[in-house]
């Protein structure tokens, strides 16, 4: 990953809250309005539904857990991530390869324990880092002797073990590939690398023949740190809608200062990383998120994100029609971390439950969020994650008419819950225990008997995450509620 060093992005936003002033929203298509440039969108249906991901950063960077003779390079000493350590130490390539590759054995690995991990979670997709920016491949590759294969013990294909457990479990498979910038291969900008630019791009267009053609389905080509040639990257993305026309391609494709419009091949926004929207989305996007500061593993990060904030920062991704992708960062022997497994336990738990107010959902119905948390739709049901509760119940704006039903969506019996509706503000409240059942996120669900209409003239604010440093803009229930900073893993710094 590219340590940020942007905080916000311009947002284009296409408002539900417009004349007239009344405004039907049953045709709202699941999971955004538009992919960024495809005229055929099919493809995508898949991963609209999906919501949620693991992202895999594994390579001869764990060997090291972020530390280069002694000293720390780690996210949380405020560099880089781990997974930059031989740009972070300035490690030349050969020095890099020769006291890594020998070293990287992870003899533990199962990739049929990775996949269960992911599906028991939730997560519906799995994208691996096949080649990150230190150049070294996890795949068997004809392109280069810089790989699993060639150049360490392990001589195992983590790709092809993968791409097959995935399609064994059911879930999909994609694969990170860092195109443009490669420490070891690429010469560029008077940093020398083993290949000059023509033949570096030679071994991109081999790498990705090879990721597309023996590796079955390729669900997603999850690319990263693009350049500004648009005439380079859109030949890799014809590559892949070549090879893999149903492959869904990421718009880190191209550089963030290629015009949207002048990416061809992006077929969703990727945020910059660790990132939520300050409002709803209305192209198809995605964020990526760590559980503590590092993508790649780091054995003295101990800045773990709770099972609370991973599932609250799920429900919002929903609700600003965001996919979540969720990275681990196993250890250099092959195991995912105790706190990850543990944490995606936990979540895996929760979506049993709930899993139905974020698969296939689509952002809120209204253009604003509330003091207690947000809300998803699917079809003619609202679902609002509470995430911060009181006991004098739950109320909410911007939806016309009294809702048919609600109940905990928790409750198998699905009792109703008592609600009033004042049609003079068009104000819902949904009468609830004083102690929510989910402290993490209670779901409730809200059905309709006709299509949701929203109120144009509705007025609210979004409370959640509105900057990258700040939960929640005011206190309410708990004294904490909305002062404690988020850990820096989320705010970037």
């Amino acid at each position: 990953m590219k340590p940020c060093k942007v905080i916000l992005i311009a947002l284009v936003q296409v408002s539900l809250l417009a004349t007239p002033a009344v405004m039907a929203t049953a045709d709202q298509p699941t999971g955004g309005t538009t992919t960024l440039n495809s005229p055929d969108d099919s493809h995508m249906e898949w991963w609209r539904d999906a919501r949620f991901g693991m992202f895999i950063h594994w390579g001869l960077y764990s060997v090291q857990g972020g530390d280069w003779k002694g000293k720390d390079y780690g996210k949380e000493q405020g560099g880089a991530s781990a997974e930059w350590l031989m740009n972070s130490a300035k490690i030349p390539g050969p020095e890099y390869r020769k006291a890594l590759a020998p070293q990287f054995n992870p003899t533990d690995f199962d990739a049929a324990e990775w996949v269960s991990t992911a599906k028991e979670a939730g997560m519906k997709y799995v994208v691996i880092t096949s080649k990150h920016h230190d150049g070294f491949c996890l795949f068997d590759t004809e392109a280069t002797d810089y790989n699993v294969m060639d150049a360490t013990p392990f001589k195992r294909d983590i790709i092809k073990e993968l791409s097959e457990e995935c399609a064994k479990q059911g879930l999909k498979f994609g694969v990170y590939y860092s195109q443009f910038k490669d420490w070891y291969h690429r010469s560029f900008q008077r940093k020398p690398g083993t290949l000059n630019n023509e033949e570096y791009l030679d071994l991109v267009e081999k790498n990705l023949d090879e990721l597309l053609s023996n590796y079955g389905d390729m669900a997603v080509l999850w690319f990263d740190v693009g350049g500004n040639n648009v005439i380079e990257a859109d030949q890799q993305g014809a590559r892949v809608r070549e090879l893999q026309p149903n492959a869904v391609i990421c718009s880190r494709l191209y550089s963030r200062k290629v015009p949207e419009g002048k990416r061809k091949y992006a077929d969703f926004e990727s945020l910059p990383d660790r990132m939520l929207p300050t409002e709803r989305m209305t192209q198809d996007t995605e964020t990526c998120m760590t559980m503590r500061h590092n993508w790649g593993y780091d054995r003295n990060d101990d800045h773990w994100k709770s099972s609370k904030d991973i599932i609250e920062f799920l429900a919002l991704c929903g609700a600003r029609g965001v996919n979540l992708l969720l990275n681990v960062g196993p250890n250099p022997e092959g195991n995912l971390l105790p706190e990850e497994t543990e944490r995606l336990q936990e979540v895996g738990q929760w979506m049993k439950t709930n899993g139905e107010s974020i698969y296939g959902t689509s952002y809120s119905p209204v253009d604003f969020d509330f003091w207690w948390g947000a809300m998803t739709q699917k079809d003619q049901t609202v679902y609002l994650h509470v995430l911060e509760s009181k006991p004098e119940g739950i109320e909410f704006n911007g939806i016309v008419g009294k809702p048919a039903k609600a109940y905990f969506l928790a409750d198998p019996a699905r009792k109703d819950l008592p609600v009033t509706y004042d049609a003079s503000g068009h104000v819902t409240k949904i009468e609830v225990p004083a102690n929510a059942p989910d402290p993490r996120d209670t779901v409730i669900a809200v059905e309709y008997d006709a299509p949701v209409v929203t109120d144009s003239d509705a007025k609210g604010k979004y409370h959640w995450y509105t900057s990258r440093s700040r939960r929640h803009t005011e206190i309410r229930k708990r004294a904490n509620a909305g002062k404690h900073a988020l850990p820096e893993a989320v705010t970037g710094k």
